[in-house]
């Protein structure tokens, strides 16, 4: 699915950025990573971002959790 459609990428380009970045990413830099390097335009897909990065970022934290 598209995330965002001004600068085109999908979950599926958003989630392989996140498992490189080992859970340590903001919203801005995800976005420009996924984007390639460009700036969000109307800006719509933010949310979508925001919560996907956030729901990764807790599910690595939670998998170091588990594992120490």
């Amino acid at each position: 699915m598209y995330i965002c459609l001004c600068n085109p990428f999908s979950d599926k380009d958003l989630k392989n950025f996140l498992k490189k970045k080992e859970g340590k990413s903001c919203v801005s830099e995800a976005y420009q990573g996924c984007s390639g390097g460009k700036k969000p335009q109307c800006c719509t897909c933010l949310k979508t971002v925001k919560e996907m990065v956030h729901s990764h970022a807790n599910a690595y934290a939670e998998k170091e959790l588990l594992e120490a």
